[in-house]
């Protein structure tokens, strides 16, 4: 059932809306004093950790149209509520689609994906190691662009651009597989590809979501002919990426390779696969990335990391092997 809001704006804090309707008007109650909620794997640690103190959160937990996956027209729809754990269990998911099923696989763990949405997971919040700390901790070193400082902690360069990393595990598949989503706001109800969906801005990495914007589901076509993921992080369990790699090429040739936690959104190259050379595709991943140091793993490793997996899926989509294991 709905949770009514209170009369006294200050007391508002949880609203548990059954419809997007109900959603969109809890949000509009609040005059952007709000954070949205699907599993909370998310938001809840960034509440923790002192960063995100909504007056209001609008939990989409019981809204049921978000809930639906389903095969038609050739094509996956799955709704933003839908759990990790549901997407990994679908047999149907399993067969057409190995590359989201792996990527779904790699986060967190088996507790956690229960809970864990898809639309959850391409929203995650971006993270700098400088910024994803306890209030005291921040408060000791002094706060970054993104919190209340006006110099990057990573750069120490003043009013310039932060350089936080998208993070999302199954964002890179989704854009390999070249995905779309529908949104829905105070205004009206749209579709468009993934990939408009992410800004090169550390700070404001989402588009198209202003109005109060719901995310409602992702589109997936059939999927392709070849296909490849690698995710590197320090511990399996626990970290997000460092760097992650998907690729797809379809029956004509053409290939989406997306990489992501080297920018503040994903990187995505696309091309003819007949035309890519290995030194051009690792001269164009190098040119996008806005590789810094600001994750647990350091920025040379990870730089020589995204080689290695971009030589892998060459050798790999070329049915070779590697020459090395590096």
């Amino acid at each position: 059932m709905s949770s009514a809001l209170p009369s006294d704006p200050a007391a508002r804090f949880y609203s548990l809306p059954e419809s997007v309707a109900e959603a969109l008007a809890a949000a509009r109650s609040c005059a952007g004093e709000y954070r949205y909620s699907a599993g909370g794997t998310d938001l809840q640690v960034l509440r923790g950790q002192g960063l995100h103190d909504p007056a209001m959160v609008i939990d989409l937990s019981c809204i049921r149209d978000l809930r639906e996956l389903r095969f038609q027209d050739s094509a996956l729809d799955i709704g933003a509520l839908v759990t990790l754990d549901e997407l990994i269990s679908n047999l149907r998911v399993r067969q057409a689609y190995p590359l989201l099923l792996e990527a779904a696989l790699s986060v967190a763990t088996p507790v956690i994906r229960k809970t864990a949405t898809v639309g959850g997971n391409l929203l995650v919040s971006n993270r700098c190691i400088n910024y994803n700390q306890s209030r005291s901790w921040r408060a000791a070193v002094g706060s970054c662009l993104r919190d209340v400082g006006d110099t990057c902690l990573v750069t120490g360069v003043r009013h310039g651009k932060c350089f936080s990393r998208h993070v999302s595990d199954l964002a890179p598949v989704l854009l390999a597989l070249d995905a779309a989503v529908t949104i829905r706001n105070q205004n009206s109800t749209f579709s468009i590809p993934l990939s408009k969906l992410y800004v090169q801005d550390g700070i404001r990495f989402l588009s198209h979501l202003e109005h109060d914007g719901i995310l409602l589901s992702i589109r997936v076509a059939a999927t392709t002919k070849h296909c490849y993921y690698r995710k590197l992080r320090l511990r399996q369990s626990l970290d997000f990426a460092s760097l992650s790699v998907a690729a797809c090429v379809d029956a004509a040739g053409v290939v989406r390779i997306c990489l992501n936690g080297i920018a503040m959104a994903p990187v995505l190259i696309t091309g003819t696969w007949s035309d890519l050379s290995l030194p051009d595709l690792i001269k164009r991943a190098r040119l996008k990335s806005k590789l810094v140091d600001n994750d647990l793993l350091p920025m040379a490793y990870r730089q020589e990391m995204l080689a290695v997996y971009l030589e892998e899926l060459w050798h790999v989509f070329h049915g070779q092997r590697p020459e090395s294991n590096r």
